[in-house]
């Protein structure tokens, strides 16, 4: 089997190579401890020789004998590892000389070096001081051949390498038999999961180790981590069974349920349609019935001006003030009609959005209340407004709506305080909007009223305290809501109110909006 041949072949690889490294460093440490303990020795010698040669020439040099130090050196011939050997005088010039016969011997140095020994690839040169009653009078030179050294060396690694093979081969044989203690339980257990593996079969128990180490361990976790998995799947499958018991079960009460929802969004649909269609005629009756009802009003009011100029004093006290009151309560259903005119143009009457800077719109209404503005003796402050994709008309009638309820709803005493403010916010991904606040320091009002605020003829005072219809914030929420935005407010009694609406920069279709 292919993978029991690998892991047998990586322990005894593993051994062979643990063990040949072993061995490889201690030759080597051998080698290394042989080759330098025989350099010592070597330069030990031929520095006794040397300090042999020099005594023996003292006497040659002192009385200038060259011949004498020749025949001295001339006895060297009996060592064949001496290639040659110089005398040299105090002043360096050479004195006497000696080299080897034959070919490969090289000529001494023609001028002495420093004292001390040099090993060069193929010789080993030496320098040593000749004294005589403690002065220098000259210098020996001695070179000999490094060739049995070499050969020595060459002797020692091919017994090295023999050695070497035998302990490799040593190692190898007992490698391949003790790998066997390691690798025999690991191939059982690979054949095992093998078979579990390709058939699928939980029941199957690897065979249990001999000895209780490591590798025994492993293979009862094994065999325990298989019966684990035999009980998980059994238990899997039963969850399996029952699921799709249940998935079933559950299909067939979604078929049920998702029919039930069909009927009920076609029955949506068809109420949505005659919703839209009563909404639709509800609009049209009331800028008809509005349109219609402004005529008679206006007789009302006409005859009544006339009857007052009159008739005033045929009338009487009484009758005059019976028409003052008719007149008013013509004027004040003038007024309301008005109003649900504009509530109703929200929708009916709107114009296509362009680019609105609601800050030149800001400066014209407050233009128009500039009457407003001075008989109250407040101040309106107006900073910060965008440019937005707007109905113009409609953000007009926004800003005045609020600026207005702003400066009617003031304490008494108190001149307002208006502040128009505008901010664009931006949010990740989403696209960016604008913040409108109109904050005042008025007569507020209490939070529990906030949600009633924009509901059509939603009065929180009496009309004899504050004049209008409580339609104005109504018609704030329906342009706010036709242009995609938001409008809320909050405020505590006696501390003003403030008026926020959002609405997005830049205007999308009704498919676009989320």
């Amino acid at each position: 089997m292919k993978t029991g041949n690998s892991i047998r072949q990586k322990l005894t690889l593993i051994i062979t190579m643990t063990s040949g490294i072993a061995l490889v460093l201690a030759c080597s440490a051998f080698m290394a401890h042989e080759l330098l303990t025989y350099r010592a020795a070597l330069a030990e010698g031929v520095d006794s020789l040397a300090g042999i040669v020099g005594t023996n020439c003292t006497a040659a040099i002192a009385f200038n004998d060259p011949k004498a130090a020749e025949e001295t050196l001339a006895a060297l011939r009996r060592e064949q590892d001496i290639l040659s050997a110089a005398i040299y005088a105090a002043d360096g010039s050479r004195f006497a000389a000696y080299r080897r016969p034959g070919p490969g011997a090289s000529p001494p140095p023609a001028v002495p070096g420093p004292d001390g020994t040099t090993f060069h690839s193929d010789r080993i040169v030496l320098f040593r001081g000749i004294e005589h009653d403690g002065r220098r009078i000259g210098t020996v030179c001695i070179q000999q051949d490094l060739a049995p050294v070499r050969a020595r060396l060459v002797r020692y690694g091919l017994i090295t390498v023999l050695v070497l093979l035998a302990a490799l081969g040593t190692s190898f044989w007992i490698a391949s038999r003790l790998q066997r203690v390691i690798s025999h339980p690991i191939l059982r257990l690979a054949e095992t999961a093998r078979r579990v593996s390709s058939e699928k079969d939980y029941a199957v128990r690897a065979d249990a180790a001999p000895a209780r180490d490591e590798l025994g361990v492993l293979v009862d976790t094994f065999n325990e981590m298989l019966e684990q998995i035999q009980r998980r799947d059994a238990e899997l499958q039963k969850a399996h069974d029952e699921l799709e018991a249940r998935v079933a079960e559950r299909t067939r009460a979604l078929q049920d349920e998702i029919g039930v929802r069909e009927r009920a969004e076609s029955e949506l649909k068809v109420y949505m349609a005659r919703l839209e269609r009563s909404n639709k005629e509800l609009q049209d009756f009331a800028h008809v019935a509005s349109h219609d009802l402004q005529e008679p009003l206006r007789k009302v009011q006409a005859f009544g001006d006339r009857l007052k100029m009159k008739c005033a004093d045929a009338l009487g006290e009484e009758g005059r003030d019976y028409l003052d009151r008719m007149q008013g309560a013509a004027s004040r259903m003038s007024t309301l009609i008005h109003d649900l005119l504009t509530f109703s143009r929200v929708t009916t009457k709107a114009q296509p959005f362009t680019r609105v800077d609601l800050g030149v719109v800001a400066r014209e209404v407050l233009g128009d209340l500039e009457i407003r503005i001075e008989q109250s003796g407040g101040r309106v402050e107006v900073s910060g407004l965008p440019t937005i994709e707007a109905d113009p008309v409609q953000m007009r009638q926004l800003l005045q709506n609020l600026i207005g309820n702003a400066l009617k709803f003031h304490r008494p005493g108190v001149p307002p305080v208006v502040r128009v403010t505008g901010e664009i916010l931006r949010n990740g991904a989403e696209a960016p909007r604008c913040r409108i606040a109109v904050e005042d320091n008025g007569i507020g009002f209490e939070a529990r009223y906030r949600d009633r605020l924009f509901n059509v003829f939603q009065r929180l005072h009496a009309r004899s305290e504050y004049e209008g219809t409580g339609i104005g914030l109504a018609v704030c929420r329906k342009i706010v809501e036709r242009h995609g935005g938001t409008i809320d407010a909050e405020s505590r009694p006696g501390e003003g109110s403030r008026f926020t609406a959002i609405l997005p920069l830049r205007q999308v279709s009704r498919e676009e909006r989320p």
